[in-house]
Formats: structure tokens, sequence, C-alpha cells
């Protein structure tokens, strides 16, 4: 495995030590929620990881198909199967662990005592307290992704972080992804004022919320990105700081033109 490991990520050199890139090979991944989690675990398997532990009891859609990694032969499977083929597809010897279920809150503290670094996609409520719970109390951070329009987000939680009580206040864990989004808005990106309306939406008629597939590429590279500090020894931010990149918003720089006297 360790001569087909090497090929697979020797273009990763220059920005990747052959150090780091052992150490990333070593990580155990728990990555709860194949929606956004597929696109996670492509990116991170290209990467270099290699041992994930990934569960879903949901089903591939076709209106999946725009924002997820799956493709259409997948629909009708469920995700937890299908985003274990696309790890192979890319490394046959990774160490795949499918658990085709939504885990329940009982489950959380033995999933990530088997695992190093945790990736929480699961809908607001008991399981996904338990995951951060457990996480916090074995030492280990948890990352949050969330995409939003043109760009995304993620929450990295550790034992020296707040809590997301503490982050978010009292409130009901319906429509709790909405009211980060809604708590953040001031230091977003202007352009989603104008989809407030969507919001509304949301909240009265209880919609799932619109995601775009370029928000969900950039979201899977914020979280590998995390996914190999934590795998090389330092950390990402953790919260209040919050990590995002939108592709609406970006940086731009000015091509410098030298004077040559003509």
């Amino acid at each position: 495995m360790v001569q087909e490991h090497q090929e697979l990520t020797k273009q990763n050199w220059g920005f990747i030590s052959p150090e780091e890139q052992a150490q990333i090979a070593r990580t155990r991944v728990l990555l709860v929620g194949c929606g956004l989690g597929s696109n996670i675990a492509v990116l991170a398997a290209r990467t270099g990881f290699c041992r994930f532990t990934i569960a879903d009891g949901d089903a591939v859609e076709t209106s999946n198909l725009n924002r997820q990694a799956f493709r259409m032969e997948h629909v009708g499977q469920n995700k937890a199967h299908a985003t274990t083929s696309l790890i192979k597809e890319i490394n046959p010897q990774a160490h795949v662990q499918a658990v085709p279920a939504f885990i329940e809150a009982r489950d959380a503290d033995p999933l990530v005592q088997q695992s190093d670094l945790v990736v929480n996609m699961v809908d607001p409520g008991p399981t996904l307290h338990a995951l951060l719970n457990a996480a916090t109390m074995q030492d280990k951070i948890t990352l949050s992704p969330m995409n939003i329009a043109y760009g995304g987000m993620v929450l990295a939680f550790g034992p020296q972080s707040p809590s997301l009580e503490e982050l978010m206040g009292p409130g009901p864990d319906n429509g709790l992804f909405l009211r980060i989004i809604q708590k953040l808005m001031p230091s977003l990106p202007s352009y989603l004022w104008k989809f407030a309306p969507v919001a509304q939406r949301i909240q009265l008629e209880g919609v799932p919320p619109p995601q775009l597939g370029l928000a969900a590429s950039i979201t899977a590279s914020l979280v590998v990105e995390s996914m190999v500090k934590i795998a090389t020894g330092s950390q990402p931010p953790l919260v209040p700081n919050v990590i995002t990149l939108d592709s609406r918003n970006p940086a731009l720089l000015t091509w410098p033109i030298a004077n040559n006297g003509t």
C-alpha cells in the first residue's frame, strides 16, 4: 500500500512533505453525513487520507447531483456505501468502514473513540450535540461545515473553544443552521442580504435551503485544509473564529507592470 499511496500523492510535493503525507495517511477520519460529506471524502482521498468511518442512512437522489459527488449510477444507493465506492475508485487500498444508518446519540462516543478527528454534518438534534460533546471530552476537534450561497463556511470546535450552546445561546435546534447564518450575517459578503426572502421562506415553509455545487466544492476544500492541519500537528482557527470563503467576494490582485522608461 505504501508504494501505491506514494504514487497517488506524488504531485502534492512542494506543499505537503513526505513526513506530513505519512501523518495524513495514518489519520482516522469520522465523517457523519455523506451529502456534502461525499465531496469532502473524495477530496480527502485525493489529498492522501486513507482511513475513514463514514455514516449516513440516506439514499442518493437525483436532486443531490447538482452539488454532491455522486453520479446518476448512484441514485437509489445508500450514501455511505456510494461514498465508499467513490473513495475506493481513487484509492482501492483505503480503509473505509461504512455505517449505512442514521447514527443515534448513543453511537457518538464509540465512533469518536476510534477516530482522530470528526466532520459533523448531521441535522440539528441530539446526535449533533452528542458528537460535539464526545469529541470535546476526548480532546479532539470537530469540523462543522456549511454551504452558503456561492461560498462555504467551517466552524471548528475543540476542547479550548466555546461549545455550540455557548456560541449560540438558548434556542431550539429547529432552524439552528439558519440562526448561525443570521448571527454571522454582518460579517458575510453584502450580496447575501438580497437573499433575505429566501431565509424567510425557509423559516415559514420549512423548505430545504438552496445549495450550489460550487459552494460544496469550496466548503470541501476548507474542510480538507483543516483536516490537513489537524493531521500534521497544528489546528485550524477554532470558534468563535469562523473559516469562510466566498467566490463572489474574491481577493483581487493588480498585475504589477514595470515602467521601463519607454
